[in-house]
């Protein structure tokens, strides 16, 4: 569970990046005023601390090593 937990702490930025700009996208195509819009953000960066998280735990197992290279063993001449 170690690795996971590893890889699932790198890619969550980038998904919450991800999450975000997409939410930002919404938020600023809306016709909101100024204090609407200050609490909106704040609700955005809300859900999308919610949704990252579970995203990142989910997608971590995918992206370990399932294919490992053999064993590298004393193949050269002489050795």
């Amino acid at each position: 569970m170690r690795t996971r937990f590893a890889i699932a702490v790198l890619i969550w930025p980038m998904i919450q990046a991800v999450l975000f700009g997409l939410g930002m996208i919404g938020l600023l195509a809306a016709p909101l005023e100024a204090a609407e819009m200050m609490t909106a953000v704040w609700w955005m960066i809300a859900a999308t601390l919610a949704i990252s998280t579970p995203i990142a735990w989910g997608m971590a197992p995918w992206l370990r090593l399932t294919d490992r290279p053999h064993r590298r063993s004393l193949t050269r001449p002489g050795a």
